[in-house]
């Protein structure tokens, strides 16, 4: 079984991965702090001509972070299920929200390897791609807002005494999706805190988008811990963590 638990510590970590590969795209293409959405084509192909290699590894770096994710968001939904009552609709909307999570990642990734594949392109198709790339990457809060709503859902409804995850947790992944949701805005502001390089839609929600990673991951860590004391010899539980009774030896052989 340490093999296994030793998969799930990977897959937690694959989460903080996924974080340091989806920013450090940014920094590779040169998008810290973010171009603005105001900019000229001409302006926009300057930056792409400008970072074409840089774009093209952050390109690859943001597609990359996605393929992290998938197991950071498996293994919350694996750890899900050790709460006790939780049905498995809620399973089943963390973790297809989760995949569908995950092409935000790659998606806008990919974009920005095809901009940057022909930077000799017309300038007004290279704005074309760009906008298609930052929209893709800071509109789609949704699939979050439902992952970690059921996330958060499954913390409030374990009524043990002492809970899989604490109740603090749940609260920090409903608050954490509601700071995303300002880019909803963005399609309507090329300036300002409500354009997709502004004050509301893309640093408060990078901030808080790292710290839930943190977060997530931590706890996880503790829960998978704490599996595995559980699976190693403690008697009295089953192997999600449930209290079980213990038959005495005596009623089994009937003395």
């Amino acid at each position: 079984m340490a093999s296994q638990h030793g998969f799930q510590r990977m897959a937690a970590l694959c989460g903080v991965v996924a974080v340091l590969l989806f920013f450090g795209a940014f920094a590779l293409a040169g998008f810290i702090p973010p171009v603005s959405p105001s900019l000229t084509a001409e302006q926009i192909t300057a930056h792409y001509r400008e970072h074409t290699f840089g774009m093209g590894l952050g390109g690859l770096a943001m597609m990359l972070s996605g393929m992290f994710y998938a197991p950071f968001t498996a293994v919350i939904s694996t750890q899900m299920q050790r709460i006790p009552g939780v049905h498995r609709t809620v399973h089943y909307t963390r973790l297809v929200a989760g995949a569908f999570a995950c092409v935000t990642f790659t998606l806008p990734g990919m974009l920005l390897v095809v901009a940057s594949f022909r930077p000799e392109r017309a300038p007004d198709l290279t704005l074309l791609l760009n906008d298609l790339a930052w929209i893709l990457l800071v509109l789609p809060w949704p699939p979050f807002f439902a992952q970690n709503g059921a996330f958060a859902f499954a913390i409030m409804t374990d009524r043990r005494e002492v809970p899989l995850f604490p109740r603090w947790v749940a609260y920090f992944n409903v608050w954490a999706p509601i700071s995303f949701s300002p880019s909803i805005l963005l399609p309507f502001f090329r300036s300002g805190p409500f354009a997709w390089n502004g004050l509301f839609v893309v640093w408060i929600p990078a901030v808080v988008f790292v710290a839930q990673f943190v977060v997530n991951a931590a706890v996880l860590f503790t829960a998978i811990r704490q599996e595995e004391s559980l699976e190693v010899g403690l008697p009295g539980f089953d192997g999600l963590g449930a209290p079980v009774a213990v038959v005495p030896p005596s009623m089994i052989s009937g003395t």
